[in-house]
């Protein structure tokens, strides 16, 4: 595999250095991998960062920027548009917005976004949008860190953009500002997309004819897990592409599954569009047009050409698309329009949803909910709010800790009390959905509706910090050093007189990875390493090699690791703080794809890699055990088996 181009963005207070998108002149046919020197960059007059952000609400792990990106292009590993969030399926290797339009000028000008290019280079490079603020983050959870009254979702993610100055390119401008909005919902019938709203002014002098709005993409499936090298070369020719007309939407999978490991589909669709004056998207021309990746690549590509292609209404048929051919190496756009003209100061409102599917129909059901979610004004079905809750795991048990939080709570649709329990969930599937999860304890009021289990059955209150924990569930029987992921959800009884069924809050919402072992313990004499001898794998171990590690058990709070070969050189060292650890350096525990992990305070992974970045080879290891607290000192003995 070639090496990879990589960019470099050094924003600070002073300047943004961002790269122009160019394509190399070796004419190499690894497909999408860039090689060479970067381009020399393009001082901009703004110091707002280029920021990214992933979503991590549902099961759909989505990259969005504030410049119109969406994706990490191959980057790095972690989800792109990753589905489900956990399940190393991914979908999406880069996406972006398009808006075209004659200017004042007569010119005819696209901005955009993405435009095809290679995988592994930084995804700013490919923008022609400046960003004007930095993202922010809103939710409706009161227990989220973005809890605010002004959200939309659980998660939202807002910024602002705009075409001007034109990046990378001496061509025209529009002279327009973008105010993005992303929403999601951990709901069953709703986690399994993001709504993505674009709110497009004029903000140039002139008039705007014919504007055309599009969403480019470059959807392409499989599994992470069996690429031990990152970006994956062999990827991107394995697509099956379909359009589906009533749903305006264009998905994805790949074309035989990848042998079962990804099953699910990946897609994007245009939703609808809103704003005074605006067009429903019923009364506008839609486009639904792919092309080769190859074809770009090696065609001089004008604006002329895309705005053409974003005006043309033409739907192109998917069925001749060959896996494995150059020829079909599929990139998409789908666009609506042309728009009223738009004055200085007119706004158009197109709101667009990325999303999955465990197959054609689910995504499908879908595509539906997230369209309902938009014609009602983004106000779902709701369950009670979820508990603030505390995980505790221990030596083969999990402990879960929760308030009383949502059991006076008004529903918001009804405002009446309509609260009447809680649910506790656990699974062992990594990126497993709602329906994955194992139902282990349900619990509610007495009222004569449900099991009528009553909450004193779990009430067990304790103060942490400045929260009352008021129940508790013990989940025992577990596996020390293995990964669980827990969920707590309320439910509503519903209004049974007028069909409206019950409600429960999202397993996402709540979802801890939880790894159960040792609690911290006063000094270092009782520590060890499991499994010893390390024959080759540990049973929780990942496919990858630096998804392999052993545990350090029974460590103090506080302690140093050094690992030494037997001729005495240093080859790991590891501080250890039992209060924050979170393994987040282990591959193998995918830390970074989760929002919160729970990890007891006396164990510690090491991924067999050492101080050099080198996988460790097989011999006998000495380890020493320090406690920074006290001093003392503890040797033994860790036999590598490759």
């Amino acid at each position: 595999m070639m090496i990879t181009r990589r960019t470099l963005m050094c924003i600070g207070v002073l300047l943004a250095a961002v790269l122009i998108h160019v394509w190399p002149a070796s004419g190499d046919d690894d497909a999408h991998f860039a090689d060479g020197d970067a381009p020399g960059p393009l001082l901009l007059q703004e110091s707002i960062p280029f920021q990214t952000k992933r979503t991590d609400g549902n099961a759909l792990g989505f990259v969005i920027s504030n410049y119109a990106f969406f994706g990490d292009n191959f980057v790095t590993r972690a989800p792109s548009m990753e589905y489900p969030l956990g399940s190393q399926q991914e979908h999406l290797v880069r996406a972006g917005l398009w808006v075209g339009a004659i200017n004042a000028d007569g010119d005819t000008v696209v901005s955009t976004g993405s435009v095809s290019g290679y995988a592994g280079v930084s995804s700013a490079s490919a923008s022609e949008y400046t960003p004007r603020e930095r993202m922010k983050e809103r939710s409706v959870l009161i227990t989220s860190r973005s809890y605010s009254r002004k959200a939309v979702s659980e998660q939202d993610f807002l910024c602002y953009y705009t075409d001007y100055p034109k990046r990378g390119t001496n061509r025209g401008i529009l002279g327009i500002g973008v105010r993005q909005e992303s929403y999601l919902w951990s709901y069953r019938f709703a986690e399994a997309f993001v709504i993505v709203s674009f709110t497009i002014k004029n903000e140039s002098e002139g008039l705007l004819k014919n504007p055309c709005v599009g969403l480019y993409g470059e959807l392409s499936s499989g599994w992470k897990g069996q690429y031990d090298d990152w970006p994956p070369s062999g990827w991107f020719q394995q697509k099956a592409l379909e359009y589906f007309p009533e749903q305006r939407m264009c998905g994805e999978h790949h074309h035989n599954f990848s042998g079962g490991a990804c099953p699910s589909w990946g897609a994007f669709s245009i939703l609808g569009t809103a704003g005074e004056g605006v067009p429903s998207i019923d009364e506008l021309g839609i486009s639904f047009n792919w092309w080769s990746w190859y074809w770009e690549r090696d065609t001089t590509v004008t604006d002329d050409w895309r705005y053409k292609l974003m005006y043309n209404h033409e739907i192109d048929e998917t069925e001749s698309i060959i896996p494995n051919s150059r020829e079909h190496d599929a990139v998409e756009v789908i666009s609506a329009g042309p728009f009223p003209e738009m004055a200085p100061g007119d706004s158009i409102v197109i709101v667009c949803a990325f999303l999955g599917g465990m197959d054609r129909q689910s995504l499908i059901e879908n595509v539906e909910w997230a369209q309902r979610a938009f014609e009602n004004n983004y106000i779902l079905p709701s369950p009670p709010q979820p508990s603030r809750y505390k995980i505790r795991p221990g030596k083969g048990r999990i402990s879960l800790l929760w308030d009383d939080y949502p059991e006076d709570k008004l529903d918001p649709f009804y405002q009446i009390p309509d609260f009447e329990g809680y649910r506790v969930y656990v699974t062992r599937i990594e990126g497993a959905t709602s329906d994955e999860f194992d139902l282990v304890r349900d619990v509610d009021i007495v009222n004569g509706i449900g099991y009528d289990t009553g909450l004193e059955s779990v009430r067990d209150s304790v103060v942490i910090g400045d929260t009352l924990y008021t129940y508790r569930v013990d989940i025992d029987n577990v596996k020390d050093g293995f990964k669980y992921w827990v969920a707590l959800t309320s439910y509503d009884r519903g209004m049974p007189g007028e069909g409206v069924e019950s409600m429960e809050s999202g397993v996402r919402a709540t979802k801890v990875l939880t790894i159960p072992g040792t609690p911290p313990v006063e000094d270092g004499l009782k520590a060890s390493v499991v499994p010893n001898p390390y024959r080759g794998e540990a049973v929780w171990d990942g496919t990858r090699d630096r998804e392999k590690y052993v545990w350090f058990i029974n460590l103090p709070e506080k302690a140093t690791i050094r690992v030494y070969a037997l001729a005495g050189d240093l080859v790991k060292t590891i501080h250890f703080d039992g209060s924050t650890y979170d393994a987040a350096d282990v591959q193998g525990l995918r830390t970074s794809a989760e929002r919160n992990v729970a990890i007891p305070g006396g164990i510690c992974a090491w991924d067999l890699i050492t101080d050099k970045d080198q996988a460790v080879a097989t011999g006998l290891y000495i380890y020493s055990i320090e406690n920074r607290e006290t001093g003392s000192n503890q040797l033994g003995k860790l036999m590598v088996i490759r």
